[in-house]
């Protein structure tokens, strides 16, 4: 009986490491992001951790957008590495932001502890380590997922593909949202899954996802010029690829041979233009960390400030 009871105590004491361990690894907490128009929750995870993936192109169009109004209060702008990319706009932006009420500050000069400063900033790897400082995060320009695709003009193919991982960031409360627009399948249940949708907007409220399937495997769709899907009469010739993180790690897609994603982590997204048969526009949702464009503008402050 004491050699049974000892065996017991071990193996409790062993499942309890395990889980200790991997709540180390894998904590999460649910925080608040506040845009203008509404409070939406995301998940707050320690699991972003590696080095990041940027978008190719560099925009400083929402920093003008927004010191371009009246500034009530001088601000501070956390500066993004990724800028010295783009050396000829990031200087035009400088000599922009110096006639401004503005203060360009790197992150590690940045006194969390004591000063608690308001800090505007547009990279949002920098969300874990100000969530892990006891700051609360706000969207003040930028749109979100949704709103990207609620812009589209009717008669557009929107073509998602997604690299890495396209659904940590999605909550209930977003996957709902989701939905209306002919997002179906995927949830925060495929973490690093492959996912792709083909979506035709017919109306101004009127998403028919015409193909669409997530995966723990390499997903790849090719559908040719011609064919019919749900009285769709396919004008194009269409290839997708989406590998989550440990099935390739890849986002493709091809329209007549030629290559238009990112294929940068979360949701690469393409917007071809039925009516000028043309690509419109080519955006990516970083939906590991957010559910905001690249380019999205976010203030972070003291979770003691009231704002």
């Amino acid at each position: 009986m004491l050699s049974l009871n000892i065996a017991a105590t071990t193996l409790a004491l062993l499942w309890i490491s395990i889980l200790a361990s991997f709540s180390l690894k894998r904590g999460q907490g649910h925080i608040k992001i506040q845009s203008e128009e509404e409070e939406v929750e995301v998940v707050k995870s320690f699991i972003v951790q590696e080095e990041p993936e940027q978008s190719n192109a560099v925009i400083f169009s929402e920093w003008y957008k927004l010191l371009e109004k009246d500034l009530e209060t001088p601000i501070k702008i956390v500066y993004n590495p990724q800028w010295y990319r783009a050396s000829e706009e990031y200087n035009k932006f400088k000599d922009f932001y110096r006639s401004k009420a503005v203060t360009l500050v790197k992150e590690r000069n940045l006194d969390f502890q004591v000063e608690r400063p308001i800090v505007h900033f547009d990279d949002p790897l920098l969300m874990p380590l100000l969530w892990n400082k006891g700051y609360n995060i706000k969207v003040v320009q930028g749109k979100s997922f949704a709103d990207l695709l609620n812009e589209v003009n009717p008669f557009t193919l929107i073509l998602l593909s997604v690299k890495d991982d396209g659904s940590q960031a999605l909550n209930h409360k977003w996957q709902e949202k989701l939905a209306d627009y002919g997002v179906q399948k995927l949830t925060r249940e495929y973490l690093r899954s492959s996912y792709m949708n083909v979506i035709w907007k017919k109306g101004q409220r009127e998403y028919i996802s015409l193909y669409e399937d997530v995966s723990d495997k390499a997903l790849s769709k090719e559908i040719k010029s011609g064919y019919k899907i749900n009285d769709f009469v396919m004008p194009i010739h269409l290839e997708m690829k989406s590998a989550g993180y440990n099935s390739g790690n890849i986002s493709s897609v091809k329209i007549g041979g030629e290559e238009y994603s990112p294929n940068l982590r979360g949701m690469n997204i393409v917007l071809y233009d039925l009516m000028e048969s043309k690509v419109k526009s080519v955006h990516r949702v970083d939906t590991f960390v957010s559910i905001f464009e690249d380019n999205t503008i976010y203030c972070a402050y003291p979770e003691e400030e009231q704002m």
